[in-house]
C-alpha cells in the first residue's frame, strides 16, 4: 500500500511540476509577444521617429542633389528668409523668402514649393506653396503654430538650373 500512495504522490508531483513549466514558459512567451508589440507599435506610431522622404535616391544621386543645393550660390542669388513671429487663430503662420540677382535685381519669375515639418514630428510633413508678391518676395501661409525648430525644404524651378534650398528656423 504505501508505494502505491508513494507512486501516485510522484504522479501528482510530477503532474505539478509540468504544469508549472508549461505555465511558466506560455507566461514568458506572453511577456515577450507584449513587449515586443509595444515596441512595434512606438516604432510604428510616433510620428517623431521618422524617414527622410527619398533619401535613397537622393544619396544615390548625390551629385546631382549637391548641385541643385548649391545651384542659388552658384547663380548668384541672394537669399532671405523670414518667418512672421506670430501665428494666426488657425495656426497658420506667414513665411517669406526674397531673392535677389548678382546685381540685387528681384527676381520674380520662379515656382517655389517646399515641404514644411516640426524637427520634433519629423513625420507630419506638409506642402508649402510660395507665390510670388513682386519685387523677389515669395509668400506663403504656413501651418507652423507649435514652437521649436522647423525646416523648410524648397524645390525652386524656372531659373536657369534646378535649384534647392533648405532652411532651418525657430518658432518661439
Amino acid at each position: 500500500m504505501s508505494v502505491a500512495v508513494a507512486s501516485q504522490s510522484i504522479q501528482s508531483a510530477e503532474k505539478r511540476a509540468k504544469r508549472f513549466w508549461i505555465a511558466l514558459v506560455v507566461f514568458l512567451f506572453i511577456i515577450q509577444s507584449t513587449i515586443m508589440g509595444l515596441v512595434m507599435h512606438l516604432a510604428i506610431g510616433d510620428p517623431s521617429a521618422a524617414v527622410v522622404p527619398d533619401y535613397h535616391n537622393a544619396a544615390l544621386n548625390w551629385d546631382q542633389a549637391r548641385r541643385m543645393n548649391e545651384a542659388p550660390d552658384r547663380l548668384g542669388w541672394q537669399v532671405t528668409f523670414n518667418a512672421s513671429d506670430v501665428a494666426d487663430g488657425r495656426g497658420m503662420r506667414a513665411i517669406e523668402l526674397q531673392i535677389l540677382d548678382r546685381s540685387g535685381d528681384p527676381i520674380d519669375d520662379l515656382s517655389m514649393n517646399g515641404k514644411l515639418y516640426h524637427h520634433a514630428r519629423a513625420g507630419d510633413v506638409v506642402s508649402v506653396e510660395l507665390k510670388s508678391v513682386g519685387q523677389g518676395n515669395y509668400l506663403a501661409l504656413a501651418p507652423a503654430a507649435q514652437s521649436g525648430l522647423w525646416q523648410l525644404e524648397l524645390t525652386i524651378d524656372g531659373a536657369d538650373e534646378p535649384a534647392t534650398r533648405s532652411v532651418t528656423f525657430r518658432v518661439r
